[in-house]
Order: structure tokens, then C-alpha cells, then sequence
């Protein structure tokens, strides 16, 4: 895509941006920014067959006012592209002048690359003027991506109000592991190699066994280990350990973008539940980016049950945003999608079933 003026107002213009710094200078700084539009998400997910486009809107290519990263993905047998833009677009998008120039620059883009539907999740509230317009025509509801609530807790109060929001038992909690020797530790890029790996292989350990525990699917130990090659190097993701008698028994994973920090990944073996080692392991956490200048700690999503008593004994504040939303970009393919697609992925769950009852499935990548 060239530069081109668009059609809400000549100052405003449409560009595909490729310069990585540039690009995660806006983003950390734009409204609604969040760290699956950085330029490190976007390379994490190409391993997975999507292609990243970064696409920026403002006067000048140094002074972006918008923008969206999206991931493009053929459709079998088609020969169309599904684009999904996670946790975007961002920007200034209360003003509609800039709402009209990102739709613009998308249906360009959508005929460039052959994109019939572009799902978008940013985080935006229904209140907010950019949250209502997502709400109507030309956007419609869509399946969520992404968490569509979660908690966060506000960093800027003092670590006394932080402390005094906690539910009691979660104090009492946080201080029974300090009372059993629970030691916090917490890895960061400039840790030598031998102790990152041995790092991640815990994190990874740790991480199964929850994963198996709570029901969920965690991915292959091989992409977190990307993730932490593409992330660690610009500081923007650390790992934390809970660890008793030595021994590593809780562990979180988190991602900051701007002044935001995000609790991603996390998990506890039966000795970190025993000992409340997850508990402290997330109270040091809080009080550790508060110190280090975040404002916002984002515990991505509330879950159900025990999960969500969890995260909410913490204190903090629960955000709605509007959820996932479809810009249809091609009509006509877009309708053979929301029929073809629903089906064919129904398919391929009832093959990845019978192979995981014949023989080992392939890892998630």
C-alpha cells in the first residue's frame, strides 16, 4: 500500500509500516495500546503460518496516529485471506475522522490482499465513543479470540492501598508462604544462557502440569522458548519463580507494552499450591512492576471458579471491552466463510480426534 490521502481528509494518509522500532514506538504509546500489536507478536505468530501487515495511519510516517497489526491467513482452497488483528486496531479512534480513515485504508488493504474478513478485539470499552462504533455497522459480532473481560489492578496507589484492596485470606495467604521460606526470583534478558534455558524448562514443567491439572492446552515447551528469543532481547516480557527448598514450584510469565503490565502465562505444582507459593509469587510481582514505574497490571482474563477468585482476592478492577468484531471486506466471500469455514473446522477437530485415539497428535503451534 502507497501513501494515499484518504477519504476523511486530505492530512490524513494510509501506510505500510516496516520499520520494527518505529512501529513499537507507536504502539506503546497510542490509546488502547497492548503487546499482541507489537512487532515481536507479529514475527511469534508467523511461525504459525500468519503473515504479519503493519498498517499505520496519520499526516506523516513520524507521526502516526493509528494503526492496526494484522495477521493474514489463506483460506483453503479459496484463494482469499482471513486477517485477524489481535488486540487492535489502537490509536486515536475516539475521533471519527480517524475511524473513517482506518475503515478506508482497510478495504484498500482487503483488495491488495485478497482479505474477506478482518476479526478485530482491541480493548475497548462499550462506553467509549471507539468501543460504540465497533458496536455497529459496518462491524458485527464475532466468536472471541481473546479474553473478552479481565481484572487489572491500578499501580499508581501506594503499596499499603494495594495491600489493603487484598482480599484477608489472600494476605494471609501471601504471608504464610513468606513465614514457609518461599523465595521470589525473577529471570530477565540479562540472565546468562545456561540459566534461561534451565528457566524456561521449569516454566515449562510448571506450566504442563497446571495445564493438565486446570484443563486447559498449553502449547509446545518450543514456543514459549520463542516467545522468550523475540520478547526478552527488547525487555519486554520476564519470567518470575516461587521456589521451596530450592526447588522452583510457581512460576508467572509477563509481558509489558508501554506502561502496561500483562500476566500471560502462569502455573503452580501441588507443592506451590501447598505452600501458597502463588500467592506471594503474584503479590511480589504487583508490588515489583509497580516499583519499576508500570501503571497497569493486566491479569488477562478472568476464567471461572477457583481462577477467578484467585485473580479477583487480589483487588483491582474488572474491565468489560467489547469482544471480538468482523469487518467484512468482500462480501460475497465473506458469506461463503461464515458458512465453508465453521464446517471445515468441525472437520478438523474430528480428524485431530481420531489421530490422538490412533496414534500422538501433532504439538500446537
Amino acid at each position: 500500500m502507497t501513501d494515499s490521502p484518504d477519504a476523511s481528509g486530505p492530512e490524513l494518509r494510509a501506510w505500510r509500516e516496516s520499520d520494527r522500532d518505529r512501529w513499537n514506538r507507536f504502539v506503546e504509546r497510542a490509546p488502547y495500546h497492548a503487546f499482541p500489536q507489537l512487532w515481536e507478536w507479529g514475527e511469534l505468530r508467523a511461525a504459525g503460518g500468519w503473515r504479519p501487515v503493519r498498517l499505520a495511519i496519520g499526516a506523516d510516517r513520524e507521526s502516526p496516529v493509528a494503526g492496526v497489526q494484522i495477521l493474514v491467513r489463506p483460506i483453503p482452497l479459496l484463494g482469499w485471506h482471513l486477517g485477524y488483528a489481535p488486540r487492535g486496531p489502537l490509536g486515536a479512534f475516539d475521533d471519527p475522522a480517524v475511524r473513517d480513515a482506518l475503515v478506508a485504508a482497510l478495504r484498500r488493504l482487503g483488495r491488495e490482499e485478497r482479505i474477506a474478513t478482518l476479526r478485530a478485539d482491541p480493548e475497548v470499552g462499550p462506553s467509549e465513543p471507539y468501543g460504540a462504533a465497533l458496536l455497529a455497522a459496518p462491524w458485527r459480532a464475532a466468536d472471541k479470540v481473546q479474553p473478552p473481560r479481565t481484572r487489572v489492578v491500578d499501580l499508581t496507589r501506594s503499596e499499603d492501598e494495594l495491600r489493603s484492596q487484598m482480599r484477608r485470606k489472600h494476605r494471609q495467604y501471601v504471608n504464610k508462604a513468606e513465614r514457609a521460606g518461599v523465595v521470589i526470583e525473577r529471570i530477565e534478558n540479562e540472565a546468562a544462557p545456561n540459566r534461561v534455558a534451565a528457566a524456561l524448562a521449569d516454566f515449562n514443567r510448571i506450566y504442563r502440569l497446571t495445564a493438565e491439572r486446570a484443563g486447559f492446552v498449553a502449547r509446545a515447551p518450543h514456543y514459549y522458548e520463542r516467545v522468550w528469543r523475540l520478547f526478552a532481547p527488547t525487555g519486554r516480557c520476564r519470567l518470575s519463580f516461587a521456589s521451596l527448598g530450592g526447588e522452583r514450584v510457581a512460576a508467572l510469565f509477563h509481558f509489558t507494552c508501554g506502561d502496561r503490565a500483562v500476566e500471560a502465562y502462569g502455573g503452580m505444582t501441588p507443592a506451590g499450591a501447598a505452600s501458597r507459593a502463588n500467592y506471594l509469587l503474584k503479590w511480589a510481582a504487583i508490588t515489583d512492576l509497580r516499583q519499576q514505574g508500570l501503571t497497569t497490571y493486566d491479569m488477562w482474563g478472568l476464567a471461572t471458579g477457583g481462577i477467578r477468585q484467585f485473580k479477583e482476592g487480589f483487588g483491582g478492577s474488572e474491565v468489560e471491552y467489547v469482544g471480538a468484531r468482523d469487518l467484512p471486506l468482500r462480501a460475497p466471500v465473506d458469506a461463503l466463510i461464515r458458512v465453508g469455514l465453521p464446517a471445515y473446522a468441525l472437520a478438523q477437530r474430528a480428524r485431530l480426534g481420531l489421530l490422538r485415539r490412533t496414534g500422538p497428535a501433532q504439538s500446537p503451534d
